[in-house]
């Protein structure tokens, strides 16, 4: 299995834009004498997004799978994991890919504490981790399992910034959400960084919980202010081919569609396993009362009557409310007429192919 944490940083697959155009970046801007050369750049793989990139920049990645064989968006439709780095390589931006997410709590709630996840597994091509805002999103999954082996001694700088403009990208279905970047500092390779990492999160209903877009940039300390402007400039120049889109947006019904396949035929299984368990229970108690109260309980394989007898291994009957009782069965009765008794059948509730039919 792949470990997410030896992925690009790349974006989600869903919205037309990553970010609309806007005003100058948060931060101050270089100095104006000095001019910068940008090309437009198209996604080598399938001509799914374009975007400009500063002229000599090295890109990486694209429209590619996340990296993570069980990842649930890779089954139906391909992910982004993307990055453009400066000449030196010490500066560079780009996109995380998609994960899709499950509250641990909530599955052991839903199976009726039969099933015990832990945060950081996976089932059902999901990530197993309780909903969380950009703050803790950044930290735990971005800083813990993404970027975990590449930014060192990550730390987030003041609280995280809401992205209103964000919003428009959350899914009208969603019950909640948050969208936001923080700022923070690390090293990469021995440099002290300074750079923003971009979250659009959204819940739905307690059932799944995603990030629409996980995005930013990274830029040494010396020089941060300069690359901060540039590497803003070209993540708001981000854009998905509608066409490509298109294709995405079928893709993704396909995948909710087996998704809530899947729930269903779990949900059956757990019921069927809830069923059966009850009845276990319910006959060993049955059983042990026939054995304390001395009897045992028949069946009539032509009428389909049950009925409780004096404890013998062996019981008959003539059909006429009179029964026969007897230690041993040796293919013959001592009755008159005896073709007209037929032997019962004597229930184990213990043994389910003793049972009869219900």
């Amino acid at each position: 299995m792949a470990n997410p944490r030896t992925a690009f940083v790349a974006v989600a697959v869903c919205f037309l834009s990553v970010l609309p155009p806007s005003g100058p970046p948060a931060y101050g801007a270089g100095s104006p004498d000095s001019g910068i050369r940008l090309t437009l750049y198209t996604e080598a793989h399938q001509g799914a997004f374009h975007l400009l990139i500063p002229k000599d920049w090295r890109t990486e990645g694209g429209m590619l799978p996340s990296g993570a064989e069980w990842n649930l968006v890779d089954r139906v439709e391909t992910n982004i994991r993307f990055r453009a780095t400066s000449p030196d390589g010490q500066s560079f931006f780009g996109w995380y890919p998609r994960f899709y997410f499950q509250d641990p709590a909530v599955l052991a709630r839903s199976s009726g504490g039969v099933l015990q996840p832990q945060p950081g597994q996976v089932m059902n091509g999901c990530w197993l981790f309780p909903f969380m805002n950009v703050g803790p999103y950044v930290q735990r999954i971005v800083f813990g399992h993404l970027a975990a082996q590449e930014f060192q001694n990550p730390r987030i700088i003041g609280a995280p910034v809401p992205s209103p403009e964000l919003k428009a990208w959350v899914p009208p279905a969603a019950s909640r959400a948050d969208c936001g970047y923080v700022n923070f500092e690390c090293t990469v390779r021995g440099i002290p960084m300074i750079g923003r990492i971009y979250a659009i999160l959204y819940d739905l209903h307690g059932t799944l919980w995603s990030a629409v877009g996980t995005f930013g940039w990274v830029a040494p300390k010396s020089r941060w202010q300069q690359d901060e402007r540039l590497m803003e400039m070209c993540i708001r120049s981000f854009r998905l081919d509608p066409q490509w889109a298109q294709r995405a947006a079928a893709a993704s019904r396909q995948r909710a569609a087996q998704y809530h396949q899947v729930i269903r035929d779990m949900n059956r299984i757990d019921a069927e396993i809830t069923r059966n368990r009850s009845q276990t229970r319910s006959d060993m108690q049955e059983e042990a009362y026939k054995v304390l109260t001395g009897q045992i309980e028949t069946y009539d394989p032509q009428t389909g009557r049950q009925k409780y007898l004096p404890m013998y291994p062996h019981a008959w009957t003539d059909g006429r409310g009179n029964y026969f009782l007897r230690d041993t069965d040796d293919g013959t009765l001592p009755l008159e007429n005896a073709s007209e008794w037929r032997k019962l059948k004597v229930i184990n509730r213990n043994d389910p192919n003793a049972r009869p039919p219900q």
